[in-house]
């Protein structure tokens, strides 16, 4: 028996809804979790929700309007699970505007009737007037498939007629408001960065040859290196070590700082220039707790509500 998911778990059905589609990555929960990090979209957070004290208004970033934009968009990522976000926000951020364009039996043409035009128009209006609406009018080919040939023979003949076709766009003219960039997405590199800018949060004193030891940040340096040791005189190996994980993990914050800051500003992951606010780690640590807090709470009554919700269907049954 398939066990059930539980209520904040996302399905795969959550990336489609009545004329709103988009492709399933995991992309989109790493940009929340960026975004989570990111000092100025929590100033923006505050901007819309408790107001700016004299010590944020001197730290605005110069393009606060464009992190805006993106908070009027996405909205609060502290007090929501990704989930409850992506079904409330996220879909129609990222999402088409349109279904997902699909194969469909427009008309069937009955073997041995002499079928005129006018007999298919009702068929042909529903689907050019139905369908192909709600999927974007995306461009498309009408094809008669005779259902007695083989299917191996269809795929043969179907693949020919689809390669003599001149190449046109299958999107609809509509895009999404944000796009995640890049054709490939790293999720190994950026669950690597998450996790060094967490413990940077969390251990915001370590040197960080300590902090990438812990983290195990680097394939290389890690294993030689132990973070529980705090000898000062140390070997001339372990002295080198040292010095290239710590060259390593201040690059690693500084990336990561920056794709957690043009996350504020609509663009994932990204890398690009951008005016970075310090994180002032310490203050993220204590956001990232009271997150948590919250989040185990959330979870407690969802899990509470869905399993009340189990027993009364069981006992129904």
């Amino acid at each position: 028996m398939t066990k059930p998911l539980l209520p904040w778990k996302l399905r795969g059905s959550d990336f489609s809804a009545p004329n709103w589609h988009t492709r399933p990555t995991i992309g989109y929960e790493f940009m929340f979790e960026f975004l989570r990090l990111s000092p100025s979209y929590e100033l923006a957070r505050k901007f819309h929700n408790e107001g700016l004290n004299k010590d944020d208004k001197a730290a605005l970033p110069p393009d606060f309007d464009v992190v805006l934009q993106t908070y009027r968009l996405l909205g609060d990522v502290q007090t929501t699970l990704f989930r409850s976000w992506w079904l409330r926000r996220g879909l129609k951020v990222f999402g088409n505007p349109f279904a997902r364009p699909r194969l469909h039996a427009v008309a069937p043409l009955i073997s041995g009737q002499d079928i005129s035009a006018a007999a298919l128009n009702a068929d042909i209006d529903n689907f050019l007037l139905g369908k192909r609406q709600e999927e974007g009018l995306v461009s498309s080919i009408l094809v008669s498939v005779p259902l007695g040939l083989k299917q191996s023979e269809i795929r043969k003949q179907m693949a020919a007629i689809l390669s003599d076709q001149v190449t046109q766009t299958a999107n609809a003219t509509a895009s999404p408001v944000i796009k995640l960039q890049g054709k490939r997405l790293r999720a190994k590199v950026l669950l690597n960065g998450l996790r060094v800018l967490w413990f940077k949060a969390a251990r915001p004193r370590w040197p960080h040859w300590k902090l990438g030891a812990k983290a195990r940040f680097s394939p290389t340096y890690s294993s030689m290196l132990n973070p529980d040791n705090e000898r000062r005189v140390i070997s001339s190996g372990e002295s080198y070590d040292r010095e290239m994980m710590t060259k390593i993990i201040s690059r690693a914050l500084k990336k990561f700082e920056s794709i957690a800051e043009n996350a504020a500003r609509g663009k994932f992951p990204s890398q690009e220039p951008v005016h970075r606010l310090d994180f002032q780690y310490s203050l993220l640590a204590k956001r990232i707790q009271r997150k948590n807090e919250w989040e185990k709470q959330e979870k407690a009554r969802l899990l509470a509500v869905f399993q009340k919700n189990r027993a009364r269907l069981a006992s129904r049954n």
